[in-house]
């Protein structure tokens, strides 16, 4: 399969080299440079582009180049605390980076709040690009929660940074990737003499992330995208910057690649046994005059991992979230069927616990197909979302979060029948996970409406409660124990409350459901003299009018 495989990079850095934003990105710092007193500058290009530049003294970098700064706990920097993910909790961020973006202040927070819903290209040279980086980071932070509440109107940051070394560590870099819309926006410029975008490499703890494109004094330029195979290049171009501490100037080099048309052809590698993988990485190598400097392993382990990349992005490119949701709502259209007509077995919870014909059993064994479907889309959407941190993951976007509250609502009443059948007990203090935090997520999204919210005066469609049936269980295994006056009456408030309130289906109603079973043999448990407000209801036939 291989050697059909060839390495888009090569496209991708002629067309980064292409195009206005890049080089209109730089000329924004050099407005901001001559600033004396400012750190960073909104700027708007000829283009109509809102650029915001930050700068970094000279005096900072030749501290930086004399090793003093080192990598530093996030857990320990409230500015960086936007950062990690429950499977990232800390990372390491280079001291520089966190003692730069401390001193900026709330105003820049201002500043970045008023464009979540506007676009914005965020850019810093040297360690202006660590500011740019941290600045674009937090306000894709501020734009997932706001799009977590419903927001539909925002605008994702771009950074460009030009010679910014490597800011943090592999648990930086694997928080980052969590959130592939913020992995995407960042593009690293740096050029081959540069001394202080290579001062770190694959000696260090330090990781990179997003796409690096490099460029030479020539005009030759390439991109990669592959995070382990950026590193070898670092490493080549640091041998070659030994003893270079000269600030790098971008205008020129910039100018250059715009110029420069690469050529990749068989005679210029060399060899004629290569695959078009292997050959396409070779040409950037030698694009960027780092091929003598990269041994022959190396190259193939790049190979390896552009290989793995390219799997991945085709996995990647075939699963479509929108199409993935919708797929699933298909499904769940067979399970509102499978409901509706069940209404003569007792209801949809008890027909499908206790199948009696021959075409009952096999219309329930068409549905655990979907049902399986379903319940593996939700539990790894929700064990995804649930990764990110509380202000982030708390709530999937509301088209998602609506669609998790039907399919609950749904499918969970199957698994508790299921959970039964199989002679389990106190299935809430049992319940998955995934089911918890999309009731406690559909919960907080209610309480933002809840001024809005009318009171319902017709019973709902689907029962609200989702454990509804495991409330009844437990209930008729109380009563199978002898019964316990505490148990029966927090069972009758939860049942009245209920009612009162619209929240169950009419189904729960229908002869032979579980909850009848269960009032028939309570009726008599209670004898004919007892009264209560339930029981009222119940003797009374109210729930013949309930809908």
């Amino acid at each position: 399969m291989s050697k059909f495989m060839f390495s888009s990079e090569v496209e991708l850095g002629k067309f980064l080299g292409s195009i206005d934003i890049i080089p209109h990105a730089y000329q924004a710092i050099s407005k901001t440079i001559l600033e004396t007193n400012l750190t960073y500058k909104l700027h708007t290009t000829s283009s109509g582009h809102n650029v915001l530049a930050f700068k970094c003294s000279t005096d900072y970098t030749n501290r930086f180049l004399n090793g003093e700064f080192g990598l530093v706990s996030s857990e320990n920097h409230q500015v960086v605390n936007f950062i990690s993910t429950k499977v990232n909790s800390s990372c390491k961020i280079n001291k520089a980076a966190v003692d730069l973006f401390q001193n900026l202040g709330d105003d820049l927070k201002e500043l970045e709040k008023n464009h979540v819903n506007n676009s914005l290209i965020i850019t810093g040279s040297g360690l202006g690009g660590y500011l740019a980086i941290l600045s674009t980071l937090r306000l894709h932070h501020a734009i997932d929660v706001e799009e977590s509440k419903g927001g539909k109107n925002t605008k994702r940051p771009i950074c460009i940074t030009f010679g910014s070394p490597l800011v943090g560590d592999a648990n930086l870099q694997r928080a980052i990737a969590e959130r592939p819309q913020w992995k995407s926006s960042f593009l690293n410029v740096v050029a081959r003499k540069d001394p202080v975008a290579t001062f770190f490499s694959s000696n260090t703890d330090s990781k990179p992330f997003g796409t690096f494109l490099f460029c030479t004094e020539s005009g030759g330029h390439t991109a990669f995208e592959e995070q382990d195979s950026i590193l070898p290049v670092l490493d080549a171009m640091k041998l070659l910057n030994a003893g270079n501490l000269q600030i790098y100037d971008y205008s020129n080099v910039l100018s250059l690649i715009r110029r420069k048309v690469l050529y990749r052809g068989v005679s210029e590698l060399g060899d004629f046994n290569l695959n078009s993988l292997r050959a396409g990485i070779t040409v950037q190598l030698k694009e960027v005059d780092v091929l003598n400097n990269i041994t022959n392993a190396q190259i193939g382990e790049m190979e390896k991992k552009h290989t793995d990349l390219i799997r991945r992005k085709n996995i990647k490119s075939a699963y479509d979230p929108t199409k993935a949701l919708n797929e699933m709502k298909i499904s769940l259209t067979y399970m509102e069927w499978y409901m509706k007509t069940r209404k003569s077995t007792g209801g949809y919870y008890d027909g499908y616990k206790n199948p009696r014909t021959k075409a009952e059993i096999e219309s329930t064994q068409k549905i655990v197909l979907h049902q399986g479907r379903l319940n593996q889309y939700w539990k790894k959407t929700v064990e995804e979302k649930d990764k990110m941190p509380q202000k982030e993951g708390a709530k999937l976007r509301k088209r998602w979060l609506l669609g998790g509250n039907n399919y609950r609502k749904i499918v969970e009443p199957l698994d508790i029948a299921e959970y039964y059948k199989k002679g389990g007990i106190d299935y809430i203090n049992n319940r998955s996970n995934h089911y918890k935090l999309l009731e406690t997520w559909f919960d907080e999204d209610k309480k933002v409406l809840e001024s809005s919210e009318v009171k319902r005066s017709k019973a709902a469609s689907l029962t609200e409660d989702s454990c509804f049936w495991a409330r009844v269980e437990e209930a008729l295994r109380d009563l199978a124990n002898g019964g316990t006056i505490d148990a029966e009456e927090k069972f009758e408030a939860y049942l009245i409350g209920e009612i009162k309130n619209y929240s169950a289906s009419p189904d729960i109603f229908l002869p032979g459901s579980s909850l009848m079973t269960w009032w028939d043999k309570y009726k008599a448990h209670k004898g004919s003299a007892y009264a209560s407000e339930f029981a009222h209801y119940m003797n009374n036939k109210g729930y013949s009018s309930y809908q």
